[in-house]
């Protein structure tokens, strides 16, 4: 897959982004991505927020993450709460209280539908936990920019736009520092759950992003429904594989792409 087919399948609707008849509401959108995430935040509120403005919302106070999978599910709710559309006056119990991977793909589907190519990563960010001593779970976009050549990281939910350093990791790198020693799996994870299991299942949902697939948390493979000690030297060898691959995406895309295809432990 060349430079121009790689950007051309980054600029289409996935399943969980295609907003279908609903792509009306992204016309005036901003064209600034601190202007688009600003306005995502006036949408959703991440279930970690909710203590903070628990007295302006209705009776829904819970993660609402089960009730939806698709862009046009959160698009359908949210115009039921207000049907005024994506706007900035969106009452606190208007909202949709959803997690990071639903803060992702709602950016994924906007700058689609603007023609610019874009693509959804897992990995965990350090700078969610106290200290910066851990690693969280957490879903992200990146977006090609033109002028640079190049893909920018922009994580909507907390509203960073060019996200660059150590204080997030892909999934990818995340398993091969681990499974070289060079870091402790048990600080990668969110609340009671942490370890290498974490890391190879965000493993798997970032290859499926990549592909054009962006998973539930639930939505688990075959491989992710086993425990850690099971997986044989072959297993976890085809996830070192992944890893590197996803390292570079771009360059190894018809790799993953068969290395898909060819393990259904690996499908969903």
């Amino acid at each position: 897959m060349n430079q121009l087919q790689l950007l051309q399948f980054y600029q289409s609707y996935t399943p969980s982004t295609n907003p279908h008849e609903l792509a009306y509401l992204y016309e005036d959108m901003p064209e600034d991505w601190s202007e688009l995430c600003r306005l995502i935040k006036c949408q959703l509120i991440h279930p970690a927020a909710v203590s903070k403005v628990r007295h302006l919302l209705a009776s829904h106070t819970k993660n609402e993450d089960e009730h939806f999978y698709t862009v046009h599910d959160m698009l359908e709710a949210l115009l039921d709460r207000n049907a005024n559309g994506l706007i900035d006056e969106r009452l606190p119990r208007e909202r949709l209280i959803l997690s990071c991977r639903f803060h992702s793909i709602l950016l994924l589907s906007i700058a689609r539908s603007k023609g610019i190519p874009a693509r959804g990563r897992v990995g965990f960010a350090r700078y969610l936990s106290e200290n910066e001593l851990k690693y969280i779970d957490h879903w992200i976009c990146e977006v090609w920019d033109e002028s640079g050549g190049r893909w920018v990281r922009i994580d909507p939910d907390m509203q960073i736009v060019d996200l660059r350093g150590d204080g997030y990791l892909l999934a990818g790198e995340a398993w091969l520092m681990a499974r070289d020693k060079e870091i402790n799996p048990k600080l990668f994870g969110v609340k009671k759950s942490w370890g290498m299991h974490y890391i190879r299942n965000n493993l798997c949902y970032d290859l499926h992003a990549v592909l054009g697939r962006e998973l539930r948390y639930w939505d688990y493979p075959p491989i992710c429904q086993r425990n850690m000690e099971d997986l044989d030297f072959e297993e976890l060898q085809l996830l070192d594989e992944i890893a590197v691959c996803l390292e570079d995406p771009d360059s190894h895309m018809e790799e993953l792409q068969r290395i898909l295809e060819e393990n259904e432990a690996l499908q969903f």
